[in-house]
């Protein structure tokens, strides 16, 4: 057994102990760990058993999809948009969106990336009582227009855009990234994935 399974297995009994709700993790039947091909637990293990790993895993597939463009698309060490920035997309599409489980993930993500967890949970709480730089706002600014009503964004977003600094390519993974979110949002909400007991330490 791979060490990352072991630590899944771990985290999963660690949540039964910590009060992880009483109620299933999805609305989806939740395959166990031994229940995998070697393949799908092994993506499992990578999030450490993650609940939301675990929900998808009821169809491989999707969570082989999944997997592989979220962890290129939030890689630490790839991306064009420094990963604090990544991370505040994240957050506030999935606020805007009601995503329980991705604002908690995500808000943890900003934290670790701002070395400040209260400002990500400010930033989680209301992103406008936060003094962001004029760059975060005009991102979180266009998460929530894209979120909101995609076709409010128009050229002078784009030239304010790059009058911050931001160049095309920047643009286009930031609009990425906000699409995504908005795609892996409504994979959660109707799947009612329960956050881990560890979001709440």
């Amino acid at each position: 057994m791979s060490n990352t399974v072991s630590i899944a297995k771990a985290r999963a009994k660690a949540d039964k102990k910590q009060g992880a709700p009483a109620q299933p993790i999805s609305r989806l039947n939740v395959p166990e760990l031994d229940e995998l091909d070697d393949a799908t637990r092994k993506l499992v293990a990578l999030d450490g058993g993650a609940n939301w790993t675990r929900a998808m895993a009821v169809s491989p597939n999707t969570l082989r999809r999944f997997m592989a463009y979220y962890v290129d698309l939030m890689s630490p060490t790839k991306g064009r948009l420094p990963l604090r920035e990544r991370e505040l997309i994240a957050v506030i599409v999935s606020h805007e969106n009601g995503c329980g489980y991705c604002t908690l993930n995500h808000t943890q993500g900003l934290a670790n990336a701002l070395k400040d967890p209260v400002r990500a949970k400010r930033i989680a709480i209301d992103h406008h009582l936060v003094d962001l730089t004029e760059r975060e706002e005009a991102l979180a600014e266009l998460a929530v227009a894209i979120t909101q009503d995609p076709r409010s964004v128009n050229e002078e977003d784009f030239a304010y855009l790059h009058d911050l600094g931001l160049d095309d390519e920047e643009i286009a993974e930031a609009i990425e990234i906000i699409a995504w979110f908005n795609h892996s949002n409504r994979l959660a909400v109707p799947l009612g994935i329960v956050p881990d007991a560890h979001f709440f330490k």
